[in-house]
């Protein structure tokens, strides 16, 4: 990771509890991959100014019910940057398998690689 961690005080209350939390688990992404160091700090500005920044839609498949949620971070500097450039764009991928049918790890990460 070449990025600095963004100071994150709240979601790291957020492990201070006796539950797993979730937060564990970003700070571990977020030691291999900038885009989740970027991640963290728009959550953290959300928490802080209890907002949400994202936009974004579904692309979908009829009938399926599987597909792709696009986000875009609306969090920009007075030049209209994206304060957080790295997960400026965050999409999620929904796989939602026929009755029956069930994808191994492999097909799930050959789907991500597609899209």
């Amino acid at each position: 990771m070449a990025k600095k961690m963004h100071d994150t005080p709240m979601l790291d209350e957020l492990e201070s509890g006796p539950w797993p939390s979730f937060v564990t688990g970003l700070k571990r992404l977020a030691s291999e991959k900038d885009y989740m160091v970027d991640l963290m700090g728009q959550l953290e500005t959300s928490y802080r100014t209890r907002k949400g920044y994202w936009k974004g839609g579904t692309v979908g498949v009829f009938g399926y019910g599987g597909g792709v949620i696009p986000r875009f971070t609306e969090l920009k500097d007075e030049d209209g940057k994206p304060q957080f450039p790295d997960a400026a764009e965050f999409h999620t991928l929904r796989v939602q398998p026929p009755p029956g049918m069930h994808y191994n790890t492999d097909v799930l990460r050959k789907m991500c690689d597609i899209w």
